[in-house]
Formats: structure tokens, C-alpha cells, sequence
């Protein structure tokens, strides 16, 4: 463990670069703030420039030997890594819980996707890391394709569902050959170093991942120096659409490739021979899990008018079944949030269920609006809470119309029991992955999850992510 002590005697997560923790005084230290109660937990040492400058320096260091290693080291580490992952998942549940306010059934499974993730990507090493022999058109010239991987990578994952999301990417860009700069969650920095330690034990050379976090004041001095370090030759941003556009705007000024996974609206689109029980369950479930703070969660609800009368009972069934979400990240977040909704209030939204009310310092109650003004802003942004709006369409062509109507395009779902005519409509929606009969949230470690329109660029899980990371070098043989 890396963990500091600050005068007070508070723990204080700090800087890792070249697998050693940096000594900054504590006027560097900003504290981490657990949202359900309000309490300081710990502190985090806040990089400057020259600490991110430092751990760029390291990562291309390290990166010219691991770009060496045999595909089967790549491989072992990380599935040594996971292993670890899962006998201190205990210790990485408790610290997700202490500093995000998720629940306690949210983080054992953080724990138990993130290690899945990570197999994942030990287990495409030697089928992504592989290159071709192309026909050539001279007779006298060979030609050969290798797959290179690209260069020390900066990585900027979120807080809410801090091991899966940054523990894939670091798994992908490590099985590729390439090293890191973690650029940890100033909300969870302390539950981000622990893949750090896990990787350490696992035996992963020092400067191979390096981490800072910052203040929320310093980081975009700080990010901006990371991208733009010329050892740094990608950018992967997981978080909101807003600081979605900053980064990428940063990366287009220095000519960075960024991977992005971005904010979502996903729907939830009920055809009139859909299972409407099953339908109700799923959307009620993906629109409320971790307090609604998932980038695939059900947002919209799109019905067609035949059956609205009977999902609607339905849904409002389900309601009763999940009394509560938990607790957002913070009580700015959960206020936020309640803003949103009240808004929508006001402009004319009604409750099918739920309320807008807070049942503690970080926690909605679960709610579903209908009859929403056309010009209410919850209809073009993400919510970020556990709530979802019901729209009702006259058929399926108007409902494929609604649902791709927003600008984003992570995930939708789409309930019918006829399966040509699901996969004739999931085709047609401009989504990057379509659930038939199955929650928005819905993943796979082997399938893509892909960033569509507003919703980001490239694709994350196992073969694909690891390609992510790859660049086709051509030689040629005369």
C-alpha cells in the first residue's frame, strides 16, 4: 500500500511514479469527501505540472522495455493481477464504498467485473497482438504487417464504476505493449491505487502505470500537460459528454487519437407484443441501479400506445419492488440531480411513480415522469439520477424515430417477441449496442461496447480494446 499520513494523521493517497510515492508537502493535499455523510475520509496529494510532466517522463521510460515483452509475460501479469484483485476485494469494496457512497451491492460487483475484464484482455494478447502477410503487387517486394503498439497512453476513468472502467483500460493498453499514465478520480483516488498495488504484486515493471490525481482547480493545467507531453500518444476518457468535448478538443489541438466513452440517453423502446412484466422489471432496474449514475442506465422509456395503459401498471408494479437507489456521489450531486427533475415539474412533467424528494444527504427517491413538455432540458441531457421519463408513440417507426432523435448513441433496448423483426429494428437504431429483451445497461466482456455520435469514439472490451492501442507498421522486403 502506497497510503501516506498527513499531519492530522488522515491517510493521504499520493502521486505513484516509477512505482514510488511521491513526498509533496501537505499544502499539495485536497480532501477526499465521502457524499452520504459529508465526512473528510482521507486527503489525496493534488499533482502539479511538473509531477504530471514526471509521470509522462517515467511512462515512456518504461514503456521502451515493455513494449519488449513476450506476449505471455503481458499475459501473466495481468492474470496474476486479477487474481489479487479478487482476494482483496473486500479491501477494494470498502474503499469504493467509503469514497463514492456506493452500495454495498454495487462494489463486490465492481470487483468481480473489473477481474473478468482484465482476464479478458490477458486472454486476447496473442490473437489482437498479431500482424498479416499482404499480397503484393511486385513480385520481387514482401511485405509485412505488424501490429505496434502505439505509445504510453493517458487514461482518465470515472468514479462510478471506478475498477471496471479503469481497470479495462489498463488492462487493454498493457496488453497491447503500451504503459500508463493513470490519471485517477480525485473522488476515488484511494479505490484507483489499488490496481496499482495489485499490478506491483503481480510483478508489472515500475513506471509501466504511474498515477496522479488532482484538485478539481489544477486539473486542467495538469491534463492539458499530460496530452500534451510528447510521450504520450493516445488519450481514453470514460466520464460526461461536457468535459467529454474539453478533452477532445485539448487532444485535437496536439493532434492526439482519443478513445471515448461518453454520457448516454439510453432507451428503453416497448413494442406491442413485448413480455411488458419482464419489460417493466428491466427498465425499472436499469434506470435505478447505482442511483441512476451509469453511463448505459435507462433513461427514456419509449412506448407504443396500445400497450402504455398495461406497461404502465406494469412499470409502476416494478417501482414498488426498489424503495430505494442508495446514495449518489455527493449531495451536489444528488441536488443536482433533484433540480433536473423539479424542473421538469414545473414545465409540466407528472409522477407515474416516485417523487423528487431526498431521503437523506445523497439520495432521490426512485422516480418515473410522463407527459414531459417537449422543451424540458431532462430530455436532452443525461440525468445522472434514478429516475427515467415515459414517452408514449403511436407505433414502432415513430418509436425508432424518438429513440434516435437524441444526440448521443451508447445503448438501447428494444422488447418485442418477434426476432426479426428485433433485429431488423436494432439494426436501424443509431445505438453502438442494442439489448433485445435485455436492460440498456446490459455488457459482455467479449462483445464491443462502442461510443456512437455524442457518446464517444472507438470501442472498449477485450479484442477490440486491446486493437484500440495497436498501429499497423508496414515493411516492406526487397
Amino acid at each position: 500500500m502506497y497510503l501516506k499520513k498527513a499531519s492530522d494523521g488522515k491517510g493521504v493517497v499520493p502521486c505513484v511514479i516509477n512505482g514510488e510515492a511521491l513526498n509533496l508537502p501537505d499544502s499539495q493535499n485536497f480532501p477526499v469527501i465521502q457524499g452520504s455523510t459529508g465526512e473528510t475520509v482521507h486527503y489525496a496529494q493534488s499533482a502539479t505540472v511538473e509531477v504530471a510532466i514526471a509521470a509522462a517522463d517515467a511512462s515512456w521510460k518504461a514503456f521502451k522495455s515493455w513494449k519488449k515483452t513476450t506476449v505471455d509475460e503481458r499475459r501473466d501479469v495481468l492474470l496474476r493481477a486479477a487474481d489479487i484483485l479478487e482476494r482483496r476485494g473486500d479491501e477494494a469494496a470498502k474503499r469504493n464504498t467509503t469514497e463514492t457512497s456506493a452500495s454495498n451491492r454495487w462494489t463486490p460487483f465492481d470487483v468481480m467485473y473489473a477481474a473478468k475484464q482484465v482476464r479478458e484482455a490477458a486472454s486476447c494478447v496473442t490473437t489482437a497482438v498479431h500482424g498479416t502477410i499482404p499480397s503484393s503487387s511486385d513480385p520481387e517486394v514482401t511485405s509485412l504487417v505488424f501490429k505496434e503498439p502505439i505509445g504510453p497512453v493517458l487514461i482518465i476513468p470515472p468514479w462510478n464504476a471506478p475498477l471496471i472502467l479503469a481497470f479495462r483500460g489498463i488492462a487493454h493498453i498493457l496488453a497491447a505493449g503500451c504503459s500508463v499514465v493513470l490519471k485517477a478520480s480525485e473522488i476515488c483516488p484511494f479505490t484507483h491505487q489499488i490496481m496499482l498495488e495489485c499490478l506491483k504484486e503481480a510483478g508489472l515493471p515500475a513506471g509501466v502505470v504511474n498515477q496522479v490525481q488532482c484538485a478539481r482547480k489544477d486539473a486542467a493545467a495538469v491534463t492539458e500537460a499530460l496530452i500534451a507531453h510528447q510521450a504520450i500518444r493516445k488519450v481514453e476518457f470514460i466520464g460526461s459528454a461536457a468535459v467529454g468535448k474539453i478533452i477532445g478538443s485539448v487532444a485535437a489541438k496536439y493532434l492526439k487519437p482519443v478513445l471515448m466513452e461518453l454520457g448516454d440517453q439510453s432507451p428503453a423502446i416497448i413494442l406491442e407484443d413485448a413480455d411488458l412484466k419482464a419489460a417493466a422489471g428491466m427498465v425499472v432496474a436499469g434506470a435505478l441501479a447505482h442511483h441512476g449514475q451509469l453511463c448505459f442506465g435507462t433513461e427514456r422509456i419509449i412506448v407504443v400506445e396500445k400497450v402504455k395503459d398495461a406497461f404502465s401498471k406494469e412499470l409502476v408494479a416494478a417501482m414498488k419492488t426498489i424503495p430505494e437507489a442508495g446514495d449518489a456521489s455527493s449531495a451536489e450531486a444528488a441536488k443536482k440531480a433533484q433540480e433536473l427533475i423539479l424542473e421538469a415539474v414545473k414545465d409540466g412533467a407528472e409522477f407515474l411513480a416516485g417523487n423528487a424528494d431526498l431521503t437523506g444527504k445523497s439520495s432521490l427517491t426512485p422516480s418515473i415522469l410522463t407527459n414531459l413538455n417537449p422543451k424540458s432540458r431532462i430530455n436532452h441531457v443525461e440525468s445522472f439520477a434514478p429516475t427515467a421519463s415515459l414517452y408514449v408513440v403511436k407505433d414502432a417507426d415513430e418509436a425508432l424515430a424518438r429513440a434516435n432523435e437524441t444526440e448521443f448513441g451508447l445503448s438501447a433496448s428494444v422488447w418485442t417477441q418477434n426476432y426479426k423483426k428485433a433485429i431488423e429494428f436494432a439494426r436501424e437504431l443509431d445505438f453502438g449496442q442494442v439489448q433485445v429483451n435485455g436492460m440498456t445497461m446490459y455488457a459482455d466482456v467479449h462483445a464491443p461496447a462502442t461510443g456512437y455520435k455524442g457518446s464517444g469514439w472507438g470501442s472498449n472490451n477485450g479484442r477490440h480494446g486491446v486493437e484500440e492501442f495497436l498501429f499497423n507498421k508496414w515493411v516492406s522486403l526487397r
